[in-house]
């Protein structure tokens, strides 16, 4: 197995979206098209598992686990006659 390589999820989109039009072009030399395949469903497997964890951690959210805590105080500024 080779080694992962580290991108940004923005990234391995944008590179993704390249391969789809690279592969929909006209002629691609098979062996570039299979290489790109690869590429693309490795690309596509990360997405989804970063997609995963990303929507694991906004539940988490919405059920008030990791959450910063604030505290709210009654200020009263009166003014003073």
């Amino acid at each position: 197995m080779s080694e992962a390589t580290e991108l940004t999820f923005e990234s391995g989109y944008e590179r993704l979206r390249t391969i789809a039009a690279r592969l929909n072009e006209q002629e691609v030399p098979v062996s570039e098209m299979c290489d790109l395949f690869a590429e693309g469903k490795g690309l596509e497997k990360a997405l989804t598992d970063y997609l995963g964890e990303q929507r694991e951690r906004v539940e988490a959210i919405e059920r008030g686990e990791g959450i910063h805590a604030f505290e709210i105080t009654a200020t009263c500024h009166a003014r003073r006659t």
